[in-house]
């Protein structure tokens, strides 16, 4: 069995904190975050009473569910394409089947939209494949360490990444550092370091993982004119100025921790309180055992059940008449708790930044809970936000793969002037017919003319003679098959 070293630290605190926030995000987007519930709840209770309450509940993730629900930009593929002259040079790579099919970019771009909204950064990596295809590989900021200069704050000029590496010879598993610097354009770097536990950046490995010299003259990502730059994309959730911003939408994490806390809290008093407790008052109690022992949990308990019974034998301390009752159920209504329960859910999905009227009941049952089932308005309103900022670093993405593959793979391939299209939500069958009757009444009115009714009607029409010629078809079919 390998022995997994421990991830190294980043130079400074600001980085290592953010990395660790990213971190734990990261691992609730990605379902590995049962230790840090436990963290939680261990911090919040006392150990005896989070002994008693039993294996945890991971059902309820708000924060996820949040940024699944806001992730519908590329819930249909994008088009790309590219000025009329340079549309034949760039077939192989943008056409049907192309280089970019091929690499499953776009096919990758959903889950990376959904960590974006919840990372609030991700990165991309350009490549070349061991198959000499383009390859874009994702990577999560807590793995990352990067500066900008002072002028130019949200385009890195250093970056390295964190990544575990073996020795083939020893096994031996060992953490590096795939460092970029154009710090100094003139003299461009690209290298790999081991990296120590402290985060120092030790033995140079370039010539065993990358296979001889990597900088200077040898840089290999460099455009057409020769211009060096970072085979790296950076996408954000939001514009502000700064190239990490991982604490937005914290308090969502934090109550995301708290609704499973209240859910796990609430499988216990369902398995374990929702059922009358007897007493008794000067007998003893047969069949107690020790829980837990040489923990702080440690505790006398007898386990109970709606079938079980409690044997007694006489106290002979006592001189009083034994006493047997019955107290109520700990948990005599289970439905209000949920509704509490499930209301504070509602309230974490609406700081996201989801219409409460997306945030719907699964059932109509009122005690049923709630689930974020966001309304196509909705998800239109959901791509309209995210459209502008993901543009960018998409039209970044595929120009970048273009210089990269003419730099390595020595094709021709236009290296700017890409443009991309996202495929709007369809409109549901009830809006579709509110925007026919919409437009009828404001035609009737005499508030909007046939052709820019036609540009509503018929999205795909691009200019003002194809909306024309639309028009004049669809009346000399009505004249011939009236």
């Amino acid at each position: 069995m390998l022995t997994m070293p421990a991830k190294p630290i980043f130079p400074d605190k600001t980085s290592n904190d953010r990395s660790e926030t990213t971190a734990r995000r990261r691992r609730l987007l990605e379902g590995n975050w049962a230790s840090d519930l436990e963290d939680f709840i261990t911090d919040s209770v006392a150990l005896d009473r989070r002994a008693i309450w039993g294996a945890l509940d991971t059902s309820s993730n708000v924060f996820k569910q949040g940024c699944e629900a806001l992730a519908v930009l590329y819930s249909r593929k994008p088009s790309v394409g590219i000025e009329r002259e340079n549309a034949e040079a760039a077939r192989d790579f943008i056409g049907p089947q192309g280089a970019l099919d091929k690499s499953h970019y776009f096919e990758m771009m959903a889950s990376i939209q959904m960590k974006t909204i919840g990372l609030r950064e991700m990165l991309m990596r350009i490549d070349i494949s061991d198959s000499n295809q383009i390859m874009f590989r994702p990577v999560t900021p807590d793995m990352v360490f990067a500066t900008a200069p002072a002028g130019d704050p949200m385009k890195p000029n250093y970056l390295y990444e964190l990544r575990l590496r073996k020795n083939d010879s020893t096994g031996e598993m060992f953490w590096t550092a795939d460092c970029f610097d154009l710090r100094d354009m003139q003299n461009p770097k690209y290298a790999v370091h081991h990296v120590e536990a402290d985060g120092i950046l030790g033995e140079e490995m370039t010539d065993m993982f990358l296979g001889g010299n990597m900088s200077g003259a040898n840089y290999p990502y460099r455009d057409s004119k020769g211009e060096p730059f970072l085979p790296w994309v950076f996408y954000h959730a939001a514009i502000d100025g700064q190239l990490f911003s991982p604490y937005e939408l914290s308090e969502v994490v934090a109550g995301s921790m708290v609704a499973s806390t209240y859910y796990t809290y609430f499988k216990h008093l369902m398995f374990d309180t929702s059922f009358p407790q007897r007493y008794v008052a000067s007998l003893q109690l047969a069949g107690l055992n020790t829980m837990d022992t040489n923990l702080a949990s440690q505790r006398m308990t007898v386990s109970t059940d709606p079938s079980s019974i409690l044997c007694f034998t006489a106290d002979p301390d006592s001189t009083t008449q034994p006493l047997i009752g019955q107290f109520q159920a700990g948990m005599s209504d289970p439905a209000t708790m949920l509704g509490a329960i499930t209301t504070y859910e509602r309230r974490l999905a609406t700081q996201m930044g989801i219409d409460p009227a997306s945030v719907q009941k699964v059932s109509s049952d009122p005690r049923s809970g709630y689930s974020i089932a966001m309304s196509k308005e909705s998800m239109r309103e959901a791509q309209e936000r995210y459209e502008p900022v993901f543009r960018v670093s998409d039209i970044e993405a595929i120009e970048k793969a273009a210089m990269i593959s003419n730099a390595i793979l020595k094709t021709s391939y236009p290296e700017t002037g890409y443009v991309i299209q996202y495929e709007s939500i369809e409109l549901s069958e009830m809006e579709q017919k509110s925007q026919r009757e919409n437009i009828i009444a404001l035609l009737d009115k005499g508030l909007l003319s046939p052709v820019d009714a036609m540009f509503k009607l018929y999205p795909d029409l691009a200019t003002e003679e194809e909306a024309i010629q639309k028009l004049r078809t669809i009346r000399q079919q009505k004249i011939e098959f009236a």
